[in-house]
């Protein structure tokens, strides 16, 4: 099965790929056509000073296709155009070398080396085709070029040109070679934007994975790019939640309270990030940190209990806003699991009770599981609550709080 994700990044990077591919394709073909119009032009007033109508008439015809062309690109009709021009090109070729460009005792053909630029032109151009329309062309062309290179071969007609009026055979190398470097110039300029476009995209994934993972998981998935979930034994867990905050959201517009939500979460990465701990998600005006994961800390219940100090202070120096915060410890199950919308989250029975912490706890307070209270009550002063019910779980339980 492919995800979501997935299936968009397909979506985005093929549809990059097909705007590529008509820029090129588009590049090319008017290329070609103003090719066609020029040197349909020149030739055609050559051969008008020396009355040649035929193939004054040839020129002319020239001269029109590369016009249909331009006409058919601007109309949206690249397809047709790109086909036509091929196979024009192909026939034009085919024509000078085999009727005008005749090998003599002095002069050699020079005409067939055009056929490598239009073998690599065809086949860029024709990519989308079926196989024997984007093969067979830039095939028959290196066949030609082949047997014209190799062979004297030719029509003789009153339109062979006599070699004083033939132009020499470097030009027609160098003008065939410069096209075959166009070509490249243009494919290799296509492949430069998608490797430029790849590393932008690759920069902007590696940025994104890093923000939403702690840096040791942001590392293994984009090294493996695999779900795991793994069992940590000693780890703390803590939960803060804004006292009476449906009262506050009825009080506040909605744009007040989102940027004042911000606000005090981004001061709380803050704390987080300075403290080394793993926040691990907000759910609406819940804040959720874990300690010695996904890295261990054996002092992980005294570093979160710190926190949780001065996530208070933070909440004090915005009017009205009040904290509740539950801190447990315990063995946990910890890593990232499904396929979209991933996230490193935590699970077992100690986050169960971190969060009881907090919802049973008391205003501006922190409270402690009695697991946790063993682990910091010789850096703390705490207050016993004792007989506290604690929902899933059997009888009544002693739990602490933090003395402020």
């Amino acid at each position: 099965m492919i995800s979501t994700a997935q299936e968009q990044q397909r979506f985005l990077i093929a549809r990059d790929l097909d705007v590529t591919y008509m820029r090129r394709v588009r590049v090319m073909v008017f290329a070609c056509s103003g090719l066609l119009i020029f040197f349909g032009t020149v030739f055609g007033i050559f051969f008008a000073l020396r009355a040649e109508f035929a193939l004054i008439a040839v020129n002319v015809l020239f001269v029109v296709l590369g016009l249909t062309l331009s006409v058919l690109v601007r109309a949206g009709r690249l397809r047709v155009a790109t086909i036509g021009l091929v196979i024009s090109l192909l026939l034009i070729f085919l024509f000078n070398a085999i009727i005008i460009d005749i090998p003599t005792g002095q002069m050699a053909r020079s005409m067939h080396y055009y056929f490598p630029a239009l073998a690599l032109g065809s086949y860029f151009v024709l990519k989308n085709e079926p196989p024997w329309l984007h093969h067979g062309i830039p095939l028959i062309c290196i066949a030609a070029f082949v047997w014209l290179a190799s062979s004297k071969g030719g029509i003789i007609t009153p339109y062979l040109l006599p070699d004083s009026q033939r132009p020499p055979v470097w030009t027609v190398c160098t003008l065939g070679l410069g096209i075959l470097y166009f070509l490249l110039h243009i494919f290799v300029g296509d492949i430069n934007r998608m490797e430029s476009y790849l590393h932008s995209a690759n920069n902007r994934f590696v940025t994104m994975v890093s923000g939403m993972f702690p840096k040791v998981i942001a590392e293994r998935l984009l090294a493996s790019g695999e779900t795991f979930a793994e069992r940590h034994a000693n780890c703390s867990v803590l939960f803060a939640d804004i006292v009476g905050f449906t009262g506050i959201t009825e009080r506040m517009s909605a744009e007040a309270l989102v940027k004042m939500l911000s606000e005090i979460f981004s001061r709380f990465d803050r704390c987080v990030e300075q403290s080394g701990l793993t926040k691990i998600k907000t759910i609406g005006d819940a804040y959720m940190v874990a300690a010695g994961v996904p890295e261990s800390n054996p002092d992980h219940a005294r570093v979160l209990v710190a926190l949780a100090q001065e996530m208070l202070a933070v909440a004090h120096d915005f009017e009205g806003i009040d904290l509740r915060i539950g801190i447990a410890s315990g063995e946990l199950v910890a890593g990232v699991i499904g396929q979209s919308r991933q996230v490193f989250d935590v699970w077992g029975d100690v986050v169960n009770v971190a969060s009881r912490m907090e919802s049973h706890g008391l205003p501006g307070r922190i409270q402690l599981s009695e697991s946790s209270h063993a682990l910091t009550k010789d850096h703390f002063d705490f207050e016993l609550r004792s007989g506290i019910t604690i929902k899933g779980k059997n009888g009544t339980h002693n739990v602490y709080l933090l003395r402020v």
